[in-house]
């Protein structure tokens, strides 16, 4: 399917509609309902980006689809696509809808992971996964063009043919002075990311699978900004729905955390991580002037500028970064929120972190 990523209301063209719903995966009275859209009709490319979105796809009169930018609703869907950067266009491969209010937590019919490592582990050889949940007032564009052309800038091409890097495009395209609305809205897109991180644990849990291939992959997930604070919102209503943790990641990273100082005590929302990862880095920036401004607006401070509370206390699993030395001029140009992406000694970290990986 060959589909135009950006016009001038960002449509995303479909030339063979009835394509996208010849396959479907329905999982009878499962909790999750699943649908394939492509029938691989392009060859995948190596430089292909990867992400998966909640916002809602409008059907337009001529055939076309249309992400909606402005939508912060709950949706109980994800779409997982592929963007080519040749050719700025993006082809929808995968929906999964979440057919009950509830987190999901049944078995999957049909679970996006199991194509996933076949294609990148046992045909190309990639065994490092990373995902990136990014902040707030990012658009469409931002989060899976600009975003992912600015990855490729910073960590070169290379990179995308040694790991597999997938984006969370959620949130709203607003306003930094709507930032309170980010955080309300936090939860419906902790909502549907549930609908991920369960494909992901059942995937990872599934002891058959890997009784006959190599469990030689590893997972690192990055927030970055409200990120965290959706995370934050996940991890809690997940702990109301009593759906345990399942040990899924190698590393887990907060930069720019708005969560709250307190979040890894005892009975907050991080306390207990290590069921769900190896280990966890926090990036404490305290030159993060946008920390600081909704530190002062709701009168509480935040992880990412401050650093955890009790730090001496904190288990081994856990590495505080304290990065304000190396904060630059450029940096500050995005008040000091948008580092992992100006700093060269922040993108040294990340790049030699993951090259450690691949030569594991």
């Amino acid at each position: 399917m060959n589909k135009t990523f950006y016009k001038k209301n960002k449509r995303i063209k479909v030339t063979t509609l009835f394509i996208l719903f010849l396959i479907s995966c329905l999982s009878g009275h499962a909790q999750l309902e699943s649908t394939v859209f492509t029938l691989g009709d392009r060859d995948t490319k190596e430089s292909d980006a990867y992400f998966f979105t909640n916002r809602p796809l409008q059907v337009n009169p001529d055939n076309s689809f249309t992400f909606l930018n402005k939508s912060t609703d709950k949706t109980n869907t994800l779409y997982f696509c592929a963007y080519d950067f040749e050719t700025d266009s993006i082809d929808v491969n995968f929906r999964t809808i979440n057919l009950s209010e509830k987190y999901p937590s049944g078995k999957i019919k049909h679970n996006l992971f199991y194509q996933g490592y076949k294609h990148q582990r046992l045909e190309r050889g990639i065994k490092n996964y990373y995902i990136i949940v990014g902040g707030y007032g990012k658009s469409f564009k931002k989060q899976v063009h600009s975003y992912m052309k600015r990855l490729k800038e910073v960590y070169g091409d290379t990179l995308f043919n040694k790991v597999a890097i997938d984006v969370f495009a959620w949130g709203a395209e607003e306003q930094a002075y709507k930032y309170y609305n980010a955080v309300r809205k936090s939860k419906n897109g902790a909502n549907d990311f549930a609908i991920y991180q369960h494909m992901l644990d059942e995937f990872m849990s599934d002891k058959e699978f890997w009784r006959k291939n190599p469990k030689d992959i590893k997972f690192t997930i990055l927030f970055s900004s409200i990120g965290n604070n959706m995370f934050k919102e996940y991890l809690e209503e997940r702990a109301r729905q009593n759906i345990p943790l399942v040990k899924t990641y190698s590393r887990i990273l907060f930069i720019g955390s708005v969560a709250p100082r307190n979040a890894f005590e005892e009975g907050n929302a991080f306390h207990n991580l290590h069921k769900m990862t190896d280990s966890v880095d926090v990036f404490v920036n305290s030159k993060d002037y946008l920390l600081k401004l909704s530190s002062v607006a709701h009168l509480k401070n935040r992880m990412g500028n401050k650093g955890p509370k009790k730090p001496e206390t904190l288990p081994d699993y856990i590495n505080v970064f304290d990065i304000k030395h190396i904060i630059t001029m450029k940096d500050m140009s995005g008040l000091g929120h948008d580092y992992i992406l100006t700093n060269p000694v922040i993108q040294n970290v990340l790049l030699d972190q993951i090259n450690s990986n691949i030569e594991k």
